[in-house]
């Protein structure tokens, strides 16, 4: 099974409400993590995994 990673970096100017807006997002486009896509936060970036590479490009024409 292929799996696509969609990263999305931290940044400087980013605020709460910024990251509350694209995983709010998220699940309202693709449900909970662990259905069609799961989440990895780190220090400096957080990464999307969609199971579907059409969900990951629709994603990454909204976020990046």
């Amino acid at each position: 099974m292929t799996q696509h990673v969609v990263r999305i970096p931290w940044r400087h100017n980013d605020t709460i409400s910024r990251w509350d807006d694209v995983c709010v997002w998220a699940i309202e486009q693709f449900g909970l993590p662990g259905e069609r896509y799961t989440t990895h936060p780190v220090e400096d970036h957080m990464d999307f995994v969609f199971e579907s590479s059409q969900d990951a490009v629709y994603f990454t024409l909204k976020w990046l």
